[in-house]
């Protein structure tokens, strides 16, 4: 019995020919509903037993079929194959399009740029293929084209530099990575390469700058801020809003490269494919130590290594993954002592400065008294509204910081340090003052970076320096226990030496929260060197001698020194660029926490978070048992392990899927529509291939020539199947209305960006810089909460800024351009591997209305207008530019006129908004 496939969402059904396996022909002998449940049932699927797709299967190059003696169009391969399909319909090709419309065609889909004119005084009529080969390899070789095939990629990854969701916050460091897309592209990197460094290039090469930078694909897609920022750990939704984070970088991963619809199986078994539901959580347990950060980067190779190096020290110190014997090794014992000597002489250098008369306030007080480790107790009566002064002698001539430590007495409620009956307390503000020894003014001193060892949970004391009265600074319920702060002194009045000082303690007017008990401390060690609070175990360490230490002592306050020694020496390293990529390693930004390593994944039933099955592990897809998984054996407790072992798995010699979803990306691309209508899902669900056989001759070619995306490219581009007019035939289209044997070329609305783009180079305005931050062509407020306030009406149309490349464009997911979104560049708020393509009304008016067209036209004539005084010639070039022809004299007399009446700018615009224009010939 055939192999059946089943094609139900479009209604078409396709049986394996017996003969040739790869080759698919219409099945119509069956109504549609009967067609459906004879074909289930031969199939298997309705038992839920679903077929291996052809695609799973490895690859075998095809033969290229044989031209009959009769046909002598061309004897390229790819021609042969579009040949053979013609003449199974009863088709024929077309003619070859005339020169101008395939230079134009040529560098519109290869650079999304018109093309200089000038080449066609290169034309040799006699020997147009030297001269095609020549545009060809111009095409190829030139930058423009990794600017544009990027793009692509971008539409496919969804690509974006804001978080998206309901706090689209901008993602200043994402442009590094579209910066790697276009270089990669033009060096013509090897495809098996380029996908492996996008997955694991930090774990393949991690000395590489670039390699890192590559993982920015697993970090392009949108990210939710306020879930995974605003939710503690360990509850259900942070774990949700973390196993869904994991899904948007495995479908973009699977889809991308595998064209495979792998995260149908969240839930359950997916339901055409033989992808188990276990399959989909073993991605997700190779994912699960990732998260989406800026990373630090270094375009010097020796600086990237050695701060790598460092940051992986780093994440194995914080991980305890640091072995015991490398702690204890001779060198970071010195550390350790020479830590604790340094430490135990700062702490010395803290001086409590006595007051020199009694506190001031502006309520009555009963006697306040000076103790003696220097604290000050004091005794509020009555009302407890105003504030606190008092005057010291400055301990040292150039202080450097100040301490302020609020201290436990058995005389205050609940041990204090606060006289409220919580024994809490609530500071407003903290100033300090300074004069001179022979000044009477008393000068503000800037305090700066604040720390602390405990605050209440919505209080900080940050408040205490941010002149706001109705923020505060509390320790509740940490009550009857000593807490300190202390400021770093930003600057010194006029730089003088200090002779006195005066403290300032805010509280509430309107609450009676005073603290009871307080020292005030200084120092004079370098600000930069002041070490924050020790956390109480490392404080009860530090405070035995080194003979009664523990080894567990010993190797806590080891792996402080360490920390401490590699955070100083990255400090002294040059400040970096950054890339928003994919990482398990980042400063904690409030309940947004590294992972340090993969987090457990189970299995969840239905997809539930409240329904955990087992622990997942890490493997990639069953139904491709001929691909070997983790060959090598690699410790996959590693998280960047198990991307790498994933990458390689991807991209192995034998994996055909990897194979023909590029080669059917990079067909769909050239002509319009790929060769599997659903270029994303390459399995039971999608649609069957149109030319199977041509699909594999070109993965293999693909493959077999060391991943090179040119080489498929310049196969393609010198067929004649390329090279076909555009003319519409009756009785072809009649058969063939879709045009899915390609019997012509068939025409294309320009993209977006290369209308766009092709404006502003027409018009002289292009700003050809490649690479670096992207360009905001908008004006931006701070918005109520994240999101900003964006305006692209009110930007200068004129502005440098909207002369860069379209790609080099600042793209926001729910705040984009108005003018680019009417002429359908994709939301990238998901993916696209296919561009919706519209002729609409709303294009029209944009195209005709816009300020920014305006400007370009006006450009483009004023351009014309210095090269020719006439205006026919003015038309003649208008024309020649734009669309790589003379008018005919019918076109050259409307145009004519209608710029006579109405400028020559308005005729620009008119012409740039005809078809001739708009769509690819």
């Amino acid at each position: 019995m055939p192999a059946l496939l089943p094609f139900l969402a479009t209604g078409r059904f396709f049986v394996a020919n017996s003969q040739h396996p790869m080759r698919f022909e219409p099945f119509t002998s069956l109504l549609y509903a009967g067609g459906v449940l004879w074909i289930l049932g031969c199939s298997g699927l309705a038992l839920g037993q679903e077929a291996t797709p052809w695609s799973f299967s490895p690859m075998v190059r095809p033969d290229i079929p044989q031209a009959h003696d009769s046909d002598t169009w061309s004897e390229h391969p790819v021609d042969q194959f579009i040949q053979e399909a013609l003449a199974g319909q009863g088709l024929s090709h077309s003619p070859e399009a005339p020169p101008h419309q395939l230079l134009r065609r040529l560098f519109l889909d290869v650079w999304g740029l018109p093309p200089d004119t000038d080449l066609l005084k290169e034309l040799d009529h006699d020997n147009f293929e030297t001269t095609w080969t020549q545009w060809v390899d111009r095409a190829l070789a030139g930058p423009q084209y990794g600017e544009r095939w990027a793009r692509h990629w971008m539409d496919l990854i969804h690509y974006a530099e804001t978080h998206g969701h309901d706090e689209d916050a901008p993602r200043e460091n994402a442009w590094p990575y579209r910066d790697y897309l276009i270089q990669s592209l033009n060096a013509d990197k090897p495809y098996a390469t380029f996908a492996l460094e996008q997955i694991a290039g930090d774990a393949m090469e991690p000395h590489d700058p670039e390699a890192l930078i590559a993982t920015g694909f697993l970090a392009a897609g949108p990210w939710d801020e306020s879930s995974q920022m605003g939710i503690q750990d360990g509850t259900l939704d942070k774990e949700l809003a973390q196993y869904l984070d994991r899904d948007d970088m495995i479908t973009t991963v699977m889809s991308s490269f595998l064209g495979v619809s792998v995260h149908c199986a969240r839930c359950h078994d997916h339901k055409f494919d033989p992808i188990p539901f276990e399959d989909y959580y073993a991605l997700q347990a190779v994912f699960a130590g990732v998260d989406r950060h800026d990373r630090p980067f270094d375009k010097d190779p020796k600086l990237h290594r050695l701060r790598q190096d460092l940051l992986t020290q780093k994440e194995a110190l914080l991980a305890e993954r640091t072995t015991e014997s490398a702690l204890l090794s001779s060198i970071n014992q010195e550390r350790t002592q020479s830590w604790i000597s340094e430490r135990q002489d700062h702490l010395s250098r803290w001086k409590a400065g006595r007051p020199l008369a009694p506190p001031s306030s502006e309520i009555p007080l009963t006697p306040w008294e000076v103790l003696e480790d220097g604290s000050l107790f004091i005794q509020p009566t009555d009302s407890l509204n105003g504030k606190l002064t008092w005057s010291l002698l400055s301990p040292y001539p150039k202080p450097t910081a100040v301490e302020l430590e609020v201290m436990a007495d058995s005389r205050l409620p609940q041990g204090g340090p606060g006289w409220s009956d919580e024994g809490d307390f609530q500071l407003t503000e903290f100033k300090v003052y300074g004069k001179g020894k022979d000044s009477d003014d008393w000068i503000p001193i800037l305090l700066e970076a604040p720390e602390n060892d405990f605050s209440k949970e919505g209080t900080s004391v940050r408040y205490l320096i941010d002149d706001d009265p109705e923020t505060h600074w509390s320790i509740f319920p940490q009550k009857g226990q000593n807490h300190r702060c202390f400021f770093r002194i930003a600057s010194l009045p006029d730089d003088r030496d200090l002779h006195m000082l005066r403290v300032e303690l805010n509280h509430p007017e309107e609450h009676s929260q005073w603290v009871g008990r307080c020292r005030i401390r200084w120092s004079n060690v370098p600000s930069d060197r002041i070490e924050p609070f020790l956390e109480a175990n490392l404080q009860e360490a530090f405070a035995y001698s080194e003979e009664t230490r523990t080894l567990e002592q010993k190797l806590l306050l080891t792996r402080h020194a360490l920390g401490r020694h590699l955070d100083q020496t990255l400090e002294a390293l040059p400040t970096p660029p950054q890339v928003y990529a994919a990482t398990s390693y980042f400063s904690s930004e409030g309940n947004f926490k590294p992972s340090l390593g993969p987090r457990t994944v189970r299995q969840l039933r239905r997809g539930s978070i409240q329904q955990p099955g087992k622990e997942a592990q890490p493997a990639a897809l069953s139904a491709l048992s001929h691909i070997p998984w983790n060959p090598e054996g690699a410790d996959l407790a590693e998280e960047d392990s198990r991307r790498l072992a994933l990458g390689k798995w991807i991209t192995h010699p034998s994996n055909g899927l990897f194979w023909r979803t590029m080669a059917n990306r990079l067909w769909q691309h050239h002509f319009g529509s790929p060769l599997i209508p659903t270029p994303n899902d390459l399995g039971n669900g999608g649609q069957a291939p149109t030319h199977p056989e041509l699909l594999d001759w070109l993965a293999c070619e693909l493959r077999d020539s060391g991943g090179s995306l040119k080489h498929v490219h310049r196969l393609i581009l010198h067929s004649r199947t390329y090279r076909q007019a555009s003319t519409w035939r009756k009785q072809a289209a009649a058969q063939d209305a879709e045009n899915t044997y390609y019997w012509r070329m068939s025409p294309r609305r320009m993209d977006a960006e290369s209308f766009r783009d092709s404006l502003l180079q027409l018009s002289g305005q292009l700003d050809a810089r490649m690479g670096g931050p992207s360009v905001k062509q908008f004006l931006m407020d701070p918005g109520i909460h994240v999101t900003p306030i964006v305006d692209y009406k009110g930007f200068d149309p004129t502005h440098a800024a909207m002369h860069r490349r379209s790609i080099y464009r600042f793209l926001f997911r729910t705040l984009p351009d108005p003018f680019m979104k009417a002429l359908d560049c994709p939301d990238a708020s998901t993916w696209h591997p296919e561009r919706n393509r519209s002729v609409g009304s709303l294009q029209a008016l944009a195209m005709l209305h816009d300020p920014w067209v305006i400007a370009q036209s006006q450009a483009m004539a004023d351009q014309l207008q210095k090269v020719s005084k006439h205006l026919e010639r003015q038309i003649e070039l208008l024309y020649e530019s734009s669309l790589c022809r003379m008018p005919n004299p019918t076109e050259k007399r409307l145009m004519i006129e209608y710029a006579d009446r109405h400028g020559l700018a308005n005729a620009t615009r008119y012409l740039w908004n005809s078809n001739a224009f708009v769509f690819m010939p």
